[in-house]
């Protein structure tokens, strides 16, 4: 375990003035501070349904950084998609994209990343075996390339953008 930052779960111990859709006791995840008591405006904080524990919920903020990528990008059913970066934030995003029914290939450098990424299902390469990435895609692909790419990589390189453009199908994403 380690710590998550900005992602926060608690109770409502206060309502402001013109927020609506929360009450006191609610239990809510948000996106605020490192604090025991934070102020969060109310479109940055989400009710915790019944049956999702608290741990759980504490991925809301992450998952939601891979979600708008994947809104952006407008993912169909069937479509193969590439997710260069497989830590934490690119794990939920390829999983969120197979929820949605794509194909999802990942990229990493790291081979334990890769190896958690493969079981989850996912097919991975890893990019410090030598295999160029933009063939290795392609032959994912029967040549055509894939839909779109999600780059949740942390680099200074601009090479995770290099390949994802020349990854991409015609039209690709």
């Amino acid at each position: 375990p380690f710590p998550l930052g900005y992602c926060n779960v608690g109770t409502v111990v206060a309502v402001g003035l013109h927020v609506s859709g929360f009450q006191v006791g609610d239990r809510v995840s948000s996106n605020g501070p490192h604090a025991e008591l934070v102020v969060v405006p109310q479109n940055l904080c989400a009710l915790i349904p019944d049956g999702v524990s608290q741990e759980a919920a504490s991925f809301t903020v992450l998952a939601s950084i891979g979600l708008q990528g994947i809104r952006l990008a407008q993912p169909t059913f069937g479509e193969t998609f590439v997710v260069s970066g497989l830590g934490l934030i690119g794990l939920l995003t390829a999983q969120l994209l197979v929820a949605q029914g794509c194909r999802v290939l990942g990229l990493d450098p790291d081979p334990q990343k890769c190896s958690l990424a493969r079981d989850l299902g996912l097919t991975v390469l890893t990019l410090s075996s030598g295999i160029d990435p933009v063939d290795w895609c392609l032959d994912h692909t029967g040549g055509v390339g894939v839909d779109g790419v999600l780059v949740t990589a942390s680099t200074a390189s601009s090479e995770p953008m290099h390949t994802a453009a020349k990854a991409c199908r015609q039209r690709g994403r």
